[in-house]
């Protein structure tokens, strides 16, 4: 709701009234919210608001990009949402930041613009690219693995807008090495980042995605699988256990029972199940644990 808007309802003063407390959140200068839906609303829909409170501001036409487009897609983000908007500018009107809205000066063919909700963002491949040009590896992964999976034809994208960048372009060495580590069987932000520390902890590379069968049944698909080792591992995320989609009308204690049985079916067939969570991944040395007492091995020469 924007300040015109409000006074035209009879509001005289949306400032005060949001600075007391009442039912307005001041989101910028001469935008607001309600304040019950704001108070309520998760991190993806808060920032949803932001992106669209910047749409109601800003002036000309306006592409957004980075974290923006990725919550405008729907596609996953390792860090949590920023405080900042990201929108792509023209290179003639230079890339400043100010306020909450950072601007990339960064060239866009009208091709690499895809609408959503009455809005505009880079397409999903590009927003890829964005994101293995300027953030971390591993956040260039998910990405990218997220974008590969649920967009037939995007890695053949992602590499033909990577060939069109300068030799030198900053970030470019890194985008290369998403483009080739990336894999669109990864199913998960957990499993993406799974993928991307067990291979700087230097171990081979899992199979992703096996089935494992006992007695021609097929018992569970797993995350990772080091066949020859007969070692499986599993990264546990939370989701599986609070998600309805993930629960299928099951409680959780349900959902435990059933994930001991399916583990216990796997062990019959395997020699190890390494199960992991999301502090391992932030304490490497604790993965690197798990996986070296499961038996699985590391690259030689390495």
């Amino acid at each position: 709701m924007t300040t015109r808007l409000l006074r035209a309802t009879g509001e005289e003063h949306p400032e005060r009234r949001a600075k007391s407390g009442g039912d307005l959140e001041r989101l910028r200068r001469g935008i607001y919210a309600d304040a019950g839906t704001w108070r309520t609303a998760g991190l993806d829909q808060r920032y949803s608001i932001r992106i669209r409170a910047a749409a109601t501001a800003l002036q000309g036409p306006l592409v957004f990009s980075h974290e923006s487009a990725l919550r405008m897609l729907g596609l996953p983000s390792l860090r949590p949402w920023p405080a900042l908007v990201h929108v792509v500018v023209g290179p003639t009107a230079g890339g400043r930041s100010k306020g909450d809205v950072a601007r990339h000066s960064v060239s866009v063919d009208a091709v690499d613009v895809v609408p959503v909700n009455g809005l505009l963002c880079t397409s999903p491949a590009r927003t890829a690219l964005d994101i293995a040009l300027g953030r971390s590896f591993a956040e260039g992964v998910v990405v990218a693995d997220a974008v590969f999976a649920r967009y037939p034809g995007s890695r053949d994208d992602f590499a033909e807008l990577l060939s069109l960048l300068p030799p030198g372009s900053r970030g470019i060495r890194r985008a290369a090495r998403v483009l080739g580590f990336a894999d669109p069987l990864s199913q998960s932000v957990g499993e993406s980042w799974s993928r991307v520390v067990i291979a700087e902890l230097g171990f081979v590379a899992p199979r992703l995605q096996a089935p494992v069968y006992l007695s021609q049944r097929c018992v569970g698909v797993v995350d990772f699988e080091w066949t020859s080792e007969g070692v499986v591992g599993e990264f546990d995320g939370s989701v599986k256990y609070k998600r309805d989609e993930y629960r299928k009308g099951r409680t959780p204690e349900q959902v435990v029972i059933d994930e001991k049985n399916r583990e216990d079916d796997i062990r019959r067939v395997r020699k190890h199940v390494a199960r992991w969570t999301w502090d391992d991944l932030r304490d490497r040395r604790r993965l690197d644990s798990i996986l070296a007492r499961a038996g699985v091995p590391r690259v030689r020469g390495r």
